[in-house]
C-alpha cells in the first residue's frame, strides 16, 4: 500500500510551477488524497512524512509538496486522534493557499481539515464558541466557497461536502455545504444546473423550502426538459403540500434519463407492489405517465382529484419518515457513522409503514429498564386493525418490525436473546412468566401488556388467561402479528377527509359557457356558526379552499379545480348568515361523476359522488341544460352573456313570499324554430302538478337562454320538484329536473 501512496505522491511533481491548476493535477492530487484513505499503518505513513518533509526542505515554494503533507497529517490526524496533527495540515493546506491562491485544491483541501478538526469539538464547546461569536463552522465555508470561486471548473469540493451531508445527515457538513453554496451565489459557478440542484436539495434538507424550490426553478427555467430538476421540484412542493408539485412531477416523468428514472422508481418502490413496479419499469416512455396516472387514480377512487391528492400524501409521508425514521442516525460525528451498515432502505421499518399507511389512530411505548426501545402502532380499518410492534435491537439501527410483542422482552439486556419468536411463556397470578427465567423477564413482559392493553382486546385476555390459555393466545397475538406485517408492507392506505366537519351546503349545476365550451357552476354557502374569524380590529379575512374533480365511467379525471379565495367581511358573518361564492369550471359535455371538497382553516367537507350530465349545447339533438334556482335573499347571481343574469342558491330553500328565480338554456334547436317550453311543480314521488304553465318560444340564439320568474306563494311549506321539458314539433322531448325546498 506504501507503494501506492508513493506513486501518487510522484504523480503530482513537476505541476508546482503552473499560474493555473490543470484537471489533471487536481486529479493527481486527490488521487494522492484517496490512495491515503486505504492506508492504516502509522509506521508507512510517518516515514512518507519524513521523506516528504526533506523534500520540502529543499523547495519550499512548492505548494504541491504542501499539499501532499497536508493529507499525510490529515490522514495520520484521523488515524491517532491527535490534534497537533490537525493543526500541522492545517498549516500545510495554508501554506498551499498563500503560495497558490488561484488554485482550488488547497482551498478545497484546508475546509476540509478545518471542518474535520470542528468536528472534533464536543458540542457543549460549539455552544460556548458561538456565545463568544465564533462559530467554528464558519471558516471552512468560506474556505469551501473559495475553492469554486477561483476556478469555476471546479465543483468537486462542492459536490463531495454537499453530498456527503446529505448521504449522511451530519449537521455540521450540512451548515458547511449549504453556506458555501450560498457564498458562491454571485460567481459564475452558482448558475451551473448540477450545483443549483445541490443547493436546492441542501435547502430543503435544512427546511428553507422557498429557496430549495427558488433554485430548481432556476433549472428548470433554463433547462425545461430537465427531468432531474423537475421531479425535485415535485419533491420538495408535495412535501410541503403544495399541489402544484403534481404537475411537476408529471413533467419530469415524461422527460425523464435514465438516472431520472431510478430516482422516480426509488420513490415508487417505497408504496408499489414488486409486479406493479416491475410493470412501470417496462412500460414505453410515451405511455410511462399515464401508466403513473393509473396507478395513484387507483389509490382512492372516491376521493376528490385522488391521483393529484394522493402523490401529495405519498411525499409528505417521505418527508415525514425521513426527518423520524430515515436509517442513518442524525446529529452524529462525521467519523462516527462511517461504521453504520446500509439496509438497502433508507428508513426503519416504522418509515416503511408509515409511507404506506400514514399516521397511526394509537401509539404506545413503554420505557424500563432493560428494555430496547419500542413502539406499538394501531390502525383501525373496517376489515380488521392492524397492529405493528417495533423495537430497536441496536443503537447504531434503525426499528425493526416483530411478530410478537413479547419477542420485544427477548430483547433486553437482561436475557439471553435466542431469536425472535423463541419467547414461551404462560400467565400465573396475572404475570407472564417466560423460559428466560429471570424475575425481570417476567415482569417486563407483563408491564408490556399492561401498556398495549388499550389497543387491542387480545392484550386483555392474555392477562387475564389461565395458563393453559395462555400459549394459545401468544400463538392467535403471533399470528395476527404476521397478518400485519403482510399486509402493512404489500398494501398501502389513505383515508381522505378532516378532522372537523364543515357544515356547508354546496351545489353543482351544470349550466353556462364561456369562449372555452359548456361550463359546471360551483357555488357554495358557509354559515358563519361555521367560520372561525380571527381576531382583528379592520377587515375579518376568511380563505376557504375548493377542490372538485369530473370522472367519465372510465374513472379518468377529465376536469378539475383547486382553488384557494380569501374573502374579506367588514365584521364576522354571523351565526344566521351565509358567506356565498360561485366557481365557474370549464367541463366537456359527457356523463360525470363529481365530488367536490370544500375546507377552510380548521373545518372541511367532502360531498358524496353526484352524477351530472353537461349537455351538448352547440350540437343538432335537442338538450337541457341543468335548471338554475335562485333568489335575492341569497345574493349570488352572475352574468351569463350580455346582460343575461342567472341566480344560484345553494341551500335550495326558498321562502314562499321570495320572488324564485329559474335560468336553464335549450340546445340543438335551430335559430327561429320554434319549440315549446312546459314547467310543473310536483311534490316527490308525485304526479299531480301542485302549479305548471307552459309557452311557446322560436330560438333567438344557440343555445336559447330561458330566464323566468316563478311566484311560490301558493305553495305550502315542504319539498318539491320543478320540472321543466321542452318538447319540438317533431315530437322531440328533453326533460330537466331540480328539487327544492319551500319554508314559511
Amino acid at each position: 500500500m506504501a507503494l501506492v501512496v508513493a506513486a501518487a505522491l510522484g504523480a503530482t511533481a513537476g505541476v508546482a510551477r503552473c499560474v493555473a491548476q490543470s484537471a489533471a493535477a487536481r486529479h493527481a492530487v486527490l488521487e494522492l488524497r484517496d490512495s491515503l484513505r486505504s492506508v492504516s499503518d502509522t509506521t508507512s505513513l510517518l516515514a512518507l512524512e519524513s521523506s516528504t518533509i526533506a523534500v520540502a526542505r529543499t523547495d519550499r515554494g512548492d505548494a504541491v509538496v504542501h499539499l501532499r503533507l497536508g493529507y499525510l497529517g490529515l490522514r495520520l490526524a484521523e488515524l491517532t486522534g491527535g490534534a497537533g496533527h490537525f493543526r500541522d495540515s492545517e498549516g500545510e493546506f495554508q501554506w498551499a493557499t498563500e503560495l497558490q491562491p488561484k488554485w482550488p485544491i488547497p482551498w478545497y483541501a484546508l475546509a476540509t481539515a478545518e471542518l474535520l478538526e470542528a468536528d472534533r469539538f464536543p458540542p457543549g464547546l460549539r455552544a460556548v464558541f458561538g456565545v463568544l461569536g465564533h462559530d467554528v463552522f464558519i471558516q471552512p465555508a468560506l474556505d469551501m466557497a473559495k475553492s469554486a470561486e477561483v476556478d469555476s471548473t471546479f465543483t468537486e469540493g462542492l459536490f463531495e461536502f454537499g453530498d456527503d451531508a446529505l448521504r449522511w445527515h451530519v449537521q455540521s457538513h450540512l451548515t458547511v455545504a449549504l453556506a458555501a453554496l450560498r457564498r458562491v451565489g454571485a460567481a459564475p459557478v452558482a448558475r451551473n444546473p448540477a450545483v443549483l440542484l445541490l443547493r436546492g436539495r441542501l435547502e430543503r434538507e435544512v427546511g428553507d423550502v422557498d429557496s430549495a424550490i427558488a433554485a430548481f426553478s432556476a433549472v428548470v427555467k433554463r433547462e425545461p426538459q430537465n427531468g432531474t430538476a423537475l421531479l425535485e421540484l415535485a419533491r420538495t412542493r408535495l412535501a410541503a403540500g403544495r399541489i402544484a408539485g403534481v404537475d411537476d412531477w408529471y413533467r419530469g416523468l415524461a422527460v425523464a434519463d435514465s438516472a431520472t428514472l431510478r430516482m422516480y422508481h426509488a420513490d415508487l418502490a417505497l408504496v408499489m407492489s414488486d409486479s406493479a413496479l416491475r410493470a412501470f419499469d417496462a412500460t414505453p416512455a410515451a405511455r410511462r405517465v399515464a401508466v403513473a396516472r393509473r396507478f395513484w387514480d387507483s389509490r382512492d377512487s372516491d376521493a376528490v382529484n385522488a391521483g393529484a391528492e394522493r402523490l401529495r400524501e405519498h411525499y409528505r409521508r417521505i418527508e415525514y419518515a425521513h426527518r423520524n425514521y430515515a436509517l442513518v442516525p442524525r446529529h452524529e460525528r462525521y467519523d462516527s457513522v462511517r461504521v453504520f451498515e446500509p439496509t438497502g432502505s433508507q428508513f426503519d421499518d416504522r418509515g416503511r409503514i408509515y409511507v404506506r399507511h400514514g399516521e397511526p389512530d394509537d401509539r404506545s411505548t413503554l420505557s424500563m429498564i432493560g428494555l430496547p426501545p419500542n413502539e406499538t402502532w394501531l390502525y383501525r380499518r373496517p376489515g380488521g386493525d392492524l397492529l405493528f410492534n417495533f423495537a430497536q435491537p441496536d443503537s447504531a439501527q434503525g426499528y425493526r418490525l416483530y411478530e410478537s410483542l413479547l419477542d420485544i422482552v427477548g430483547l433486553g439486556v437482561a436475557a439471553q436473546h435466542t431469536g425472535q419468536g423463541d419467547v414461551r411463556g404462560r400467565l400465573d397470578s396475572g404475570k407472564v412468566m417466560a423460559t428466560y427465567g429471570a424475575a425481570w423477564t417476567a415482569q417486563a413482559a407483563q408491564e408490556l401488556l399492561y401498556s398495549r392493553e388499550r389497543m387491542a382486546p387480545i392484550y386483555s385476555r392474555m392477562l387475564a388467561g389461565g395458563p393453559g390459555a395462555a400459549r394459545a393466545l401468544q400463538t392467535t397475538e403471533r399470528a395476527e402479528g404476521r397478518h400485519s406485517i403482510a399486509v402493512g408492507l404489500q398494501t398501502d392506505s389513505w383515508k381522505f377527509g378532516y378532522e372537523l366537519p364543515l357544515d356547508a351546503a354546496v351545489d353543482v349545476v351544470a349550466v353556462g359557457a364561456d369562449s372555452a365550451g359548456t361550463e359546471v357552476q360551483l357555488a357554495f354557502a358557509i354559515p358563519g356558526s361555521s367560520l372561525y374569524a380571527p381576531p382583528t380590529t379592520g377587515v375579518v379575512i376568511y380563505q376557504v379552499r375548493l377542490r372538485a374533480a369530473f370522472r367519465n365511467a372510465a374513472g379518468q379525471t377529465v376536469a378539475s379545480i383547486d382553488t384557494t379565495r380569501s374573502f374579506g367581511a367588514p365584521a364576522p358573518v354571523a351565526p344566521g348568515a351565509y358567506l356565498l361564492a360561485r366557481f365557474p369550471v370549464d367541463v366537456p359535455p359527457g356523463n360525470y361523476s363529481v365530488r367536490v371538497a370544500l375546507e377552510t382553516s380548521s373545518r372541511g367537507v367532502v360531498t358524496r359522488p353526484q352524477e351530472l350530465h353537461v349537455a351538448a349545447m352547440a350540437g343538432s339533438t335537442l338538450t337541457l341544460s341543468d335548471l338554475a334556482l335562485g333568489t335575492g335573499r341569497v345574493p349570488l347571481p352572475w352574468v351569463v352573456a350580455g346582460t343575461d343574469t342567472a341566480w344560484l342558491n345553494p341551500l335550495h330553500t326558498f321562502r314562499s313570499s321570495d320572488p324564485v328565480h329559474l335560468f336553464f338554456e335549450v340546445g340543438g334547436v335551430p335559430i327561429g324554430a320554434p319549440y315549446r317550453l312546459q314547467l310543473a311543480v310536483l311534490r316527490p314521488g308525485g304526479r299531480t302538478a301542485q302549479m305548471q304553465f307552459g309557452f311557446n318560444e322560436n330560438a333567438s340564439r344557440v343555445p336559447d337562454r330561458i330566464r323566468q320568474v316563478l311566484d311560490i306563494g301558493r305553495l305550502g311549506a315542504g319539498k318539491y320538484v320543478l320540472e321543466v321539458t321542452v318538447s319540438l314539433p317533431s315530437g322531440a322531448r328533453a326533460v330537466r329536473r331540480q328539487s327544492f325546498t319551500v319554508s314559511k
